[in-house]
């Protein structure tokens, strides 16, 4: 299950994360990883991998986080500081991939409450109102 915060970073970043890929594979060796170990550490194949660094698949926040994470990396981090309305939510991105597996159907739960509360608390512009 993806968090409704990442599911809302994805729809915002998604469309830029093939970039990203080109950027984990230059991450990737400067560390002097090779694919096939990465992609162990991260339950894929080293062709699914190397796909993925090529931009011949797209890729996924989830993978991207993880690939970040194996590569000893923030994800967070290696997002551009010119995100816009939501460049504020990459220490949160940082901190929601640490969150234990069994742990995210209830972390998932309060964000959208969250999420609902925060548009009910929205004022909607009247008639008239630019």
């Amino acid at each position: 299950m993806i968090f409704v915060m990442l599911a809302y970073v994805a729809t915002n970043v998604q469309g830029s994360l093939a970039m990203y890929g080109h950027l984990l594979r230059q991450l990737r060796e400067s560390k002097g990883r090779s694919q096939a170990d990465v992609a162990r550490s991260v339950s894929i194949s080293p062709a699914q991998l190397a796909r993925l660094e090529t931009s011949q698949r797209g890729l996924y926040l989830e993978d991207f986080i993880r690939i970040a994470e194996a590569l000893g990396e923030k994800a967070g981090n290696l997002l551009p500081n010119d995100l816009g309305e939501i460049g504020h939510l990459k220490p949160l991105i940082n901190r929601l991939a640490a969150v234990p597996p069994e742990l995210l159907p209830r972390v998932s739960s309060i964000i959208e409450k969250l999420v609902l509360l925060t548009q009910e608390m929205t004022p909607t512009k009247r008639t008239g109102e630019k």
